[in-house]
């Protein structure tokens, strides 16, 4: 899978939605991201791809100390002049991914220290916040499918360990169990939420409720963007509520 293909196409998409969303006199609200607008969403985006961009060119090996305040959009940015300087960090960063080898050891937040980390999770963001982005403008377009049965992949594996770790007062998992079926594909993917931490669930083992959906539905599901109704659900519907009490947006 080339990741830096899709990289690149999902942040000219988000670019471009940006330049929209740059129309109307105030920036429109994110359905999807409560209490952001889209100024604030292009910020975020743009805040990130340069931090990261930083990790890798600086070859940081722990998590720059002022991150959260590094590389923030400018204070007087119009909205055309805040999505060209998202385009700006984004084209930056496609570089760095482009001219650094993969296996280079640099920090994340995921437990896998190296810049094939934040290339494979960076093209999965970019992905997820254009959907958001076009949802505050109009119609948002599906996640592509190979993408996307990746980052249910990661998902499971690196964002939901995660997210149990950096949450505050997440109830303790009981041994819940889910899988997730691509429909627009061979996709499969299972977890069980055991009480001494997340495992893959055995394709012998029954789940207590199964998700059936394209994998852009599964993806965007899983992140929180969409209920449950686009996809088919069996089995246990007080499991499938409990899903994002176990496992919260932080």
């Amino acid at each position: 899978m080339d990741l830096i293909a899709h990289f690149e196409r999902e942040t000219t998409a988000f670019h471009r939605a940006a330049l929209m969303a740059a129309l109307p006199d105030a920036p429109p609200p994110v359905p999807s991201c409560p209490d952001w607008t889209t100024a604030d969403l292009v910020g975020h985006l743009g805040h990130v791809h340069r931090m990261v961009n930083h990790i890798i060119v600086e070859r940081l090996e722990t998590p720059p100390p002022d991150r959260k305040t590094m590389f923030t959009a400018p204070a007087d940015a119009t909205g055309e002049d805040l999505a060209d300087w998202f385009a700006e960090g984004a084209t930056e960063l496609a570089a760095t991914f482009r001219t650094t080898d993969p296996k280079t050891v640099v920090w994340t937040w995921g437990g896998e220290p190296g810049v094939a980390f934040w290339l494979r999770m960076q093209a999965i963001e970019a992905a997820v916040h254009r959907w958001d982005l076009e949802g505050a403008i109009g119609s948002p377009q599906p996640v592509d499918e190979e993408l996307a049965a990746d980052g249910v992949a990661r998902f499971l594996d690196v964002v939901l360990p995660f997210r149990r770790r950096t949450a505050k007062q997440v109830p303790p998992m009981k041994g819940e169990s889910y899988r997730f079926r691509q429909t627009d594909g061979s996709g499969a993917w299972s977890i069980a939420l055991d009480p001494d931490g997340p495992r893959p669930l055995g394709d012998d083992e029954a789940a207590d409720v199964e998700l059936a959906g394209t994998a852009s539905d599964l993806l965007l599901f899983l992140w929180h963007r969409i209920p449950g109704e686009p996809l088919v659900a069996d089995g246990d519907a007080k499991a499938l509520q409990r899903f994002f009490v176990l496992v919260p947006t932080v």
